[in-house]
């Protein structure tokens, strides 16, 4: 990869154990949030000859699908920071003319300017080690007329499926210390959970018009449990202006 960090920990992770083990449960894990992606694609409502940037792609569904729908006259490229699991996308998407997979840090990757129509991200932007030099490099790369759309968690509290095993940890074991309590804002999931957090990120890395479409609540059956709920927090982003 060219523009690889090997000082980032969030790279060294998916290229390491972290891909290992997405890529060993991807089925299961694609399965459990197809109603989530199912969503996102809704909204994107990309259209015959856009270009698009699929951030953090992952085994490439979205990025497959977003292909369909643009035709033969658009593009997508999926790009993601884990070689590992861009084998998967590479393999599901053999054959597709208007489909590339590339491995970079979409952080910090020369995308060129003014090239995409639409950028989007399925739980793919909470990972920046820098998130308004990251964002400012995709608004570099959008359209002036162009939108991007991405899907983040919600705050873990408002996520069960995830709050409810941390509860039950602490019942057992002792609370970190007050000076063990990570950063709230550090890359990791829950990362952009706060919009007045994230407004300020966009805001700061030149984008305009923002809007959040929904806080979108589905329930997912979690294989071997009880159907679970998550609450993901989606944003939708335009800007008018550069």
């Amino acid at each position: 990869m060219g523009n690889f960090d090997k000082s980032s920990a969030v790279q060294s992770y998916w290229n390491e154990d972290g891909g290992r083990k997405w890529s060993e449960n991807i089925d299961i894990v694609e399965s459990m949030i197809a109603p989530i992606s199912d969503r996102l694609i809704e909204k994107i409502s990309a259209s015959e000859g856009d270009k698009v940037l699929d951030i953090g792609c992952g085994g490439g569904i979205t990025s497959i699908k977003l292909a369909n729908l643009v035709g033969a006259t658009g593009t997508v490229i999926g790009i993601d920071v884990s070689e590992t699991i861009l084998n998967i996308a590479r393999s599901r998407g053999a054959g597709i003319n208007n489909l590339q997979f590339i491995h970079r840090d979409a952080a910090s990757a020369r995308l060129g300017d003014n090239k995409f129509d639409i950028i989007t991200s399925r739980f793919g932007v909470m990972f920046f080690d820098n998130p308004v030099l990251a964002f400012k490099n995709l608004h570099t790369a959008l359209k002036p007329t162009g939108r991007m759309l991405f899907l983040c968690w919600r705050k873990i509290q408002e996520n069960p499926s995830m709050a409810e095993p941390v509860r039950i940890a602490l019942e057992v074991l002792s609370p970190p210390a007050a000076t063990e309590t990570p950063d709230p804002t550090a890359p990791g999931p829950f990362s952009l959970s706060n919009p007045a957090y994230l407004t300020t990120i966009l805001q700061a890395s030149g984008f305009n018009n923002l809007t959040a479409v929904a806080s979108i609540r589905v329930q997912i059956l979690i294989p071997g449990t009880l159907s679970m709920r998550l609450y993901p927090f989606a944003m939708r982003l335009q800007f008018e202006a550069k």
